[in-house]
């Protein structure tokens, strides 16, 4: 009697299981922005940037489709990012990836600075064109350091051309150890500092 009221209690968790569970969910833990809604998913999105209103985006651009090739067009303009004309388009192989990482990334401009978090807006052969919201704005720091990344090209964001006075002040503000992120969702769309620590 007592196993088959237990049995009974069980059932109604047992029957909770299926193929749509949580842990089957695509959940990729990575400091970037995902944005899985086309042919084309642009994965681990940012920008690295050692001064305001300069910087390089990157990301992994992964084709899903089994049998149609397709390539990055333009870095658009969107509010706060300027667009960038690419040299040439850049070819994703059916089923293929590309790791913006590893061929220099693109120059970035516009209204944003270390710790913001961003929009921009991909275009691709196929027609599909991404718009990759809350894309972090992040300092050329550990995993993004020149010795951790040689080849993205941060020359961009090096050269910045300011006087010295200004350089030593951005130079202290947007150090490693002292920058502050903003968070994306505060009131107002431009965000406020969320007084964290950077982690270690």
């Amino acid at each position: 009697m007592h196993l088959a009221v237990g049995l009974l209690l069980a059932a109604p968790l047992l029957g909770a299981c299926g193929f749509d569970y949580q842990t089957d969910q695509v959940n990729a833990i990575a400091p970037g922005t995902n944005d899985r809604t086309g042919q084309v998913d642009v994965l681990g999105a940012v920008i690295v940037a050692a001064e305001p209103n300069r910087g390089v985006f990157a990301a992994t651009l992964v084709n899903n489709s089994v049998s149609d090739p397709d390539a990055l067009e333009s870095f658009d303009a969107t509010t706060e990012v300027q667009a960038s004309p690419l040299d040439a388009p850049i070819d994703i192989d059916r089923s293929g990836a590309v790791n913006l990482f590893d061929t220099g990334g693109i120059p970035a401009n516009g209204q944003f600075e270390p710790g913001a978090f961003v929009t921009v807006q991909l275009t691709f052969e196929s027609g599909q064109v991404s718009i990759v919201n809350d894309v972090p704005v992040v300092l050329p720091c550990r995993q993004y350091s020149p010795e951790a990344i040689p080849e993205l090209d941060l020359a961009v964001a090096e050269d910045s051309g300011t006087s010295e006075e200004a350089e030593g002040e951005a130079t202290g503000r947007y150090s490693c150890d002292t920058a502050t992120p903003i968070d994306p969702h505060a009131e107002g769309g431009e965000g406020t500092e969320t007084g964290q620590e950077p982690v270690e």
